[in-house]
């Protein structure tokens, strides 16, 4: 399908630029693949649209065991995140106008973040980095933690308590990766790798999409790589179809 597919602007590092630049003066052509890529950016470019979402099993910030393939039949919305990546922060506020605004509390779609490593710890205070060198695994999880907001819906009323940005609901999920990185690594998050990735899949466990960052689906940000709120849609209908397995189901009003 169409909508599956990602567009991403290629950003050439300055190796790549002199490169290019050389090989127009009769010095060797350089193909952009013969540029070597970071172990972990070579596991995204590898994920293949229609094939099996990688598993994992992490902790919730709430200490609950969470997998991935225990989701089967929902629609996954996954997003690797950290305190200090831009790109994810800047992105929150759109998400939330532009796609949980739709589905927040949606039987069928599960929204999920994924805390791991810091994209850029040097962004943190002096004191958040002792924090995050004497005890790395409570600091990411204090990390993820901040993020978190209570709703609470009753009688029609929503409170809200601002302590965070991403909403918490029975289809948000906070999860927080390993020391090994385990799951970031197999999406190709983390240095040497992308910093804000953010995938689609099926209620079958295939890859239905995946972009660099976050905003690459967003469709009031610039970077039009596809309407997430679209292609949720569009699965959503095709569940409507076939059953949560790929089988044709017979839904027919006669």
């Amino acid at each position: 399908m169409a909508w599956s597919t990602i567009h991403m602007t290629r950003i050439y590092p300055l190796p790549i630029i002199a490169l290019l630049i050389l090989s127009g003066c009769g010095v060797r052509p350089v193909r952009l693949e013969d540029y070597p890529r970071p172990p972990q950016f070579s596991n995204f470019l590898e994920l293949e649209i229609g094939k099996p979402a990688p598993d994992f099993e992490l902790q919730t910030i709430d200490g609950e065991i969470w997998r991935l393939s225990g989701q089967r039949g929902k629609i996954v919305v996954l997003q690797f995140a950290s305190a200090t990546s831009p790109a994810f922060v800047q992105s929150l506020d759109d998400f939330q106008r532009e796609v949980l605004s739709a589905y927040l509390l949606h039987p069928g779609v599960l929204f999920v973040y994924v805390f791991g490593q810091e994209a850029h710890p040097e962004l943190l205070s002096a004191e958040d980095r002792a924090k995050m060198r004497k005890a790395p695994d409570e600091y990411r999880l204090a990390a993820a933690a901040q993020y978190y907001y209570r709703l609470r819906f009753g009688n029609g009323s929503v409170s809200y308590d601002l302590s965070g940005m991403i909403p918490a609901a029975q289809n948000v999920v906070i999860l927080v990766d390993d020391m090994d990185d385990s799951a970031g690594s197999s999406y190709g998050y983390g240095r040497g790798g992308t910093t804000n990735p953010a995938f689609l899949i099926g209620s079958d466990g295939m890859l239905a999409s995946k972009a660099l960052y976050t905003l690459y689906y967003l469709s009031q940000s610039g970077y039009q790589a596809g309407n997430l709120p679209l292609m949720i849609q569009t699965l959503l209908r095709a569940n409507q179809e076939h059953g949560a397995d790929g089988s044709v189901t017979t839904n027919r009003h006669e």
